[in-house]
């Protein structure tokens, strides 16, 4: 038995807790009486080098119950791929006349520099500038984790402060180039030196990654990985296909630096317990095609993962204090 073959055996009996325990919450769930949450709205957020990066922003009803999930779409891809899903934990479906059993999540999607509607900067003299991703060197795309998503946790900062949602609870979900992009944002959040006067950082503490590649387009991982505290403190989800090699190799050699550890937990406890997932699945998919495919419900398992590593988890909301 080859080494792919044997994640995929690996993780059969995990999928197949999952499986049984997500058939269990849909059966269990219908419509509530709870008053929905607030229509998600487009906002437009300025970063330190004055591009204008467009967000939706799907708000909780939860407050300071509410887990923050961003979503990184993949290279020549747009926020409006994470919209079915984003509406899924926005509107967690709930028992028929009772409390929600999954509290409703606080979502952003993001469309990173260069794509979607993030298309416009300013130049120094002041003059606009057109942003084109097919032009971008390596530097372009390491400012989407220096500076775009500076400017999405200042926005999650506010929203923290105000009540709407738990900072503390943060997980981001990237697919491919955007897996990059949340991977080394997760780096720069655990190695914010901590302050006297209020919590700075260590907020994520899961990542969704699709497909994710070991170097993109100057988005390398390498240190990434050999920094302790996201070896250690983030819970995963890894998903991929598997009929891609070079996805696989690089998707392999992730889950042997993590699986290191995150060791294995008998599967009675893995919806709860178990903190990293990995799909290895037999398509040519990758990325955001595994969302939208309705063969592997990957949709549903980032749910149940972001329910039992985070809904189900204390981390207890910490306002910022901000001078």
């Amino acid at each position: 038995m080859n080494d792919v073959l044997r994640t995929i055996v690996r993780n059969l009996s995990t999928l197949a807790v999952l499986a049984a325990a997500s058939a269990a919450g849909v059966a269990a769930r219908g419509q509530s009486n709870i008053p929905a949450p607030p229509a998600p709205k487009a906002l437009s957020l300025t970063t330190k080098d004055n591009v204008q990066l467009r967000i939706t922003y799907y708000p909780s009803n939860a407050g300071v119950q509410a887990v923050p999930v961003v979503m990184l779409h993949d290279f020549n891809e747009t926020r409006a791929v994470f919209d079915p899903l984003a509406r899924a934990l926005q509107h967690p479906r709930t028992p028929e006349g009772g409390p929600a059993k999954v509290a409703s999540r606080a979502v952003v999607t993001v469309d990173l520099r260069g794509h979607g509607e993030s298309k416009t900067g300013v130049a120094p003299d002041g003059s606009p500038v057109e942003l084109d991703a097919a032009r971008f060197q390596a530097a372009d795309f390491q400012a989407m984790v220096a500076l775009d998503m500076e400017a999405v946790r200042a926005f999650l900062l506010d929203e923290n402060d105000a009540g709407k949602l738990n900072l503390n609870k943060l997980c981001v979900l990237g697919s491919g180039m955007g897996a990059n992009v949340a991977v080394l944002f997760a780096a720069n959040d655990w190695a914010m030196p901590p302050l006297a006067v209020r919590k700075q950082g260590q907020d994520v503490k899961a990542l969704v990654l699709l497909s994710p590649r070991w170097r993109e387009r100057g988005l390398y991982l390498k240190d990434a990985f050999a920094f302790p505290p996201v070896q250690r403190n983030i819970s995963y989800l890894l998903a991929y296909g598997i009929e891609d090699r070079n996805v696989t190799a690089d998707c392999r050699n992730i889950e042997r630096i993590l699986s290191k550890f995150h060791p294995a937990v008998p599967p009675d406890r893995a919806p709860t317990d178990q903190s990293l997932f990995v799909f290895a699945l037999p398509t040519n998919l990758q990325g955001t095609q595994l969302l939208t495919s309705r063969a592997f419900s990957v949709g549903l398992r980032v749910a149940d993962f972001i329910e039992a590593r985070l809904g189900r988890q204390d981390f207890p909301y910490i306002p910022r204090k901000k001078k």
